[in-house]
């Protein structure tokens, strides 16, 4: 089934300036701001011991934490200590 446009005979042609008033009276566009690409995220994944897993959750257990957010923080601590943060 194929289906037709209308017909338009008889009909008025729009002319470019209406045209372009139509296209122009809409909203402003965005206001883009800068996007700071200095805090991207990697992704990987990690495997370690299980004993070593026991001893982070029985630790992250104190601060009600996930073991992302613990890692993390342990991570950030550590490089701090060694004045590379």
């Amino acid at each position: 089934m194929t289906i037709e446009q209308p017909s338009r005979s008889g009909e008025k042609q729009p002319k470019q300036l209406d045209i372009e008033r139509v296209i122009h009276s809409g909203s402003s566009p965005p206001i883009t701001e800068e996007v700071d690409d200095t805090s991207k995220e990697v992704r990987f994944q990690m495997v370690i011991p299980e004993q070593l897993c026991n001893l982070i959750d029985d630790a992250r257990k104190l601060t009600k934490t996930s073991r992302r957010a613990w890692l993390l923080t342990a991570a950030q601590e550590k490089l701090e200590r060694e004045g590379r943060l």
